[in-house]
Order: C-alpha cells, then structure tokens, then sequence
C-alpha cells in the first residue's frame, strides 16, 4: 500500500449547498478552490434508521464503517462496542501515531485511546473526566467541558472562577497567536456591546482549539491527526432561516430578525475557512493530505421554534436522580442539555434506573430513556410553572430541590439533520473525489485506512474512493 499521512477535519453537519452558495462571494476562498478543481464530493447515510439521524450515531458510522444497526451507538455516551473499532483506534493499534482534538467518541481516554500510539487526545467534550494526553493539556480540558456544559442551552460570558483559572494556566500550553487573542476579546466585547449575538460566543472554543491543533501537530508530528468541530452546525440550527429565508415558503421571523442574524452562518463558515486555508499551508510543506468531512448535513427544518423562553435545565444530576427515585450507584457521564447520560453498575441496574425515571414522568410524554448495556440517556423537557417552580409526573415542585435551574433563553431552531455531509480531499496524488459525486459515507473508514496503509477489518466495505 502506498500510505500517506493524513490531517482530517471533521466540521459536523456541514451541507455542500451552504460552501456552494458563499464560494460565489469571494468569502471562503479556500472551499471555493476546492469547487473550482473539482475535489469537494457528497457523503450520504444509506442505511435504514427508524429514528432521526443524530450526530453520535452518524460519525459512529462513518468512522467505524459499519451501520448503526450493528454498532449500536445513538446517544454520546452509548457504549462503543469493541468488535467495531473506529477506524483511528484501527491505525493506531498497526502503529501509525494518531493525535485528537474533540473528535466524537475518544473519551474516555483510557478506554478509548488505551491501545498504539496515541501522540496527543484531547477528547469530545462529553468526557466524564478531564484527562488527555499528555497530562499538560488538562487544565484546558477541564475548562473546556465547563463552559460546552454551561453553554449547552444559554450561551453566556459569566464564568465561574475556577473555569477562568483552568483557562489562564492552560493559555501558555495552547498556543494562541496574538491574532486569535484579538478575535475573541473582539467577540466578547462585541457579545457584551450587544453588537454581536450571544449565541456566536460558540465560536469561541473553536479559535482556541484550532490554535492548539496546530501546535500539537508542529509538536507532535502524527501520522493521522484530527479535530472535530461544531461551530458551524450550531449556526445553522439556530440561523437557518436568517440565510434562506425563501425555503420555508412563509414569513416566520421578520426582516429585523433576519438582518440582525444573516451573518451568522457565513461567519461560522469563513472562521473554518481561514483555518482551512492556514493548515494547508502546512500540510503543503509537511506533505500531507488533508481532508475535510462531514458524516451529515443540515437543510430547513418543517417546524420552525423561535423566541425568548423559560427553559428548565438539570444542573445538579445528583439532586435530580435523587428527587426522580434513582439512589443506586450511578455514574453521571458527559452529555448535552437536555439530556442526561446515567453509567450504571451493570445491565440489570440500568434497566431498574431507566424504569424509574419513566415512572417518574408518569405516563406523560416530557421525556425519553433509552437504555444500552449498563448506560441509560435520558432526553427531558421540564415544564416550567414559574421561575422558582417545575412540574414534573403532574406534580408541582421547587426547582431548587430537585436539582433543577430555570433559565430564559433566546432559542431559534430552523434547521434540521440531513442525510448528505461533505468530503473534501487536497494535497493528495491519488484521491478519486469529485465534484458532484456522491459516496456512502460508510466507505470513508476503509477509505481512510488504505490510504494510511492499514489492513481493513473484516466487516469493512471494499470502497471504489480513494483518499
């Protein structure tokens, strides 16, 4: 096999048509030269699901190469079956060094990242603790899981102290260029003005992540190094309608809306530009293939949700399980409001918690369990009487006994999963990528690992593309 080194960004949910429509305005010239020759293609999820396309689940497909009716894994903190190793887990265990920065599913660490050579992990920010490798990089992690779950439905600037200080000691590790520092004190102050909308404050994680993955990769010099992003598919949930207000056929927000928001996609898509077009500068001189990809996209959504609003939140998972009748020995693993993502001691244990939390709704219908192996995800939505008061299983309760904290938030939804993501490939002398092509993104792993010059496994498809 003719292995090659690889720098892969995973930028979630990112739809053609959104680079397609801004490469016409000179504003992404970087994803605009990868129309222009030809080299930017279509994934698409073929398999039959018989729920909606989720995020865990479609890059646990992709990077698995192996449909979810197998892997099994929906939710974030879904058990991630041994038997189907991620196709990275795959390259670092036939010794090709392998670094991570927040991709999806390398947590928790030791589990994860326990088998080759892993040269640095910074993992998702669903981990249950704040370890990486190396240990340096810990106190970043430690503030980085703080603010993705303080931000996970209120994007705020009110820090805690101890997430400021973690931020503070961890800085000389990150690598921030002065120009990074400037954008986000420019951020801040724009949010603080309120010059800016607050929800672009999650952006932030994004500028210093990526300052971080350039140093570790000068440092650290991996045969495959990736990094996982976000940033644009929480512009497009929110601000869909703001860029293509003509695809929902009625007026939902007025034009103050759509002009105090239309910035906000195009924004989010010009800040991985820019990073784009800076790492492959350096994969250029480091001689490497760069690839960007997507397991999903995003399109209008046929429910539109919008204005300020009371909303309910756990922030004491504790205190909750406690007042909902959960007192056995559980573990309160890393997930996204409003969910809740419960470790158990074994099977028979979670599916005695899952049975409670649905007791506790009482046949209503304001949240979901789902249960696999000893884990148990549970998605909520508390309804709020006042803003000291919820009601929960028909009952009215303080908020502040049960582990619960109202909150107002500003929260627009035009956008919805698709099926069809991206994968862009430059710097490489065979890739088969093109444009207007479209690949089941189940080929993406064996195609990620032939071009590493790793065996695939047994279960993996024989892909026609080529890295």
């Amino acid at each position: 096999m003719d292995a090659r080194r690889v720098v892969v960004v995973e930028a979630n949910e990112v739809p053609l048509r959104v680079i397609a429509d801004l490469a016409t305005t000179g504003r992404i010239p970087f994803l605009a030269s990868l129309l222009e020759a030809g080299a930017l293609m279509e994934t698409e999820v073929r398999e039959d699901l018989s729920r909606e396309l989720y995020p865990s689940q479609t890059w646990a497909s992709m990077n698995t190469g192996v449909p979810f009716a197998d892997h099994g894994v929906y939710w974030y903190g879904d058990p991630k079956p041994q038997q189907f190793p991620l196709y990275w887990q795959l390259a670092a265990a036939a010794g090709r060094s392998v670094g991570l920065v927040n991709t999806l599913h390398s947590s928790p660490v030791h589990e994860q990242c326990g088998d080759g050579e892993f040269r640095f992990v910074i993992p998702d920010c669903f981990s249950s603790d704040p370890a990486t490798i190396p240990d340096r990089y810990r106190h970043f992690q430690r503030a980085n899981l703080s603010l993705t779950g303080a931000n996970s439905r209120r994007a705020s600037l009110r820090y805690g102290r101890s997430d400021l200080v973690d931020l503070a000691r961890s800085v000389p590790s990150i690598g921030l260029r002065p120009r990074s520092i400037a954008e986000l004190v420019r951020l801040a102050g724009g949010v603080g003005l309120g010059r800016t909308p607050r929800e672009r404050l999650r952006c932030g994680q994004f500028l210093m992540q990526r300052d971080l993955f350039l140093r570790l990769l000068d440092e650290r010099s991996p045969d495959l190094a990736m990094l996982f992003t976000n940033h644009v598919a929480a512009a497009m949930h929110r601000y869909w309608y703001a860029m293509y207000p003509d695809d929902f056929g009625r007026e939902h927000y007025g034009a103050r809306w759509v002009e105090r928001y239309r910035n906000e996609i195009p924004n989010a898509i010009i800040l991985l530009d820019r990073f784009l077009e800076r790492l492959h500068r350096w994969c250029v001189v480091n001689h490497r293939t760069l690839v960007l990809v997507s397991s999903m996209g995003q399109g209008p959504s046929g429910r539109l949700e919008s204005g300020v609003d009371k909303e309910a939140v756990v922030v004491d998972p504790e205190q909750f399980l406690a007042a909902m009748g959960v007192d056995g020995d559980v573990t309160i693993m890393g997930s996204m409001a409003p969910q809740l993502t419960i470790g158990c001691e074994d099977p028979t244990a979670a599916a005695e918690t899952a049975s409670k939390l649905a007791n506790a709704d009482a046949g209503e219908v304001f949240w979901d369990v789902d249960g696999l192996d000893a884990v148990v995800t549970l998605t909520y939505r508390i309804e709020v009487v006042d803003g000291a008061t919820v009601r929960i299983g028909g009952v009215n309760r303080p908020a502040s006994s049960t582990g619960v904290r109202v909150h107002e938030v500003d929260d627009h939804s035009s956008g919805r999963h698709t099926s069809r993501g991206i994968l862009g490939v430059a710097n490489s002398p065979s890739s088969s990528a093109s444009f207007g092509a479209v690949v089941d993104y189940l080929d993406v792993a064996p195609a990620m690992l032939s071009h590493l010059g790793v065996a695939t496994a047994a279960h993996h498809r024989t892909p026609e593309l080529r890295i």
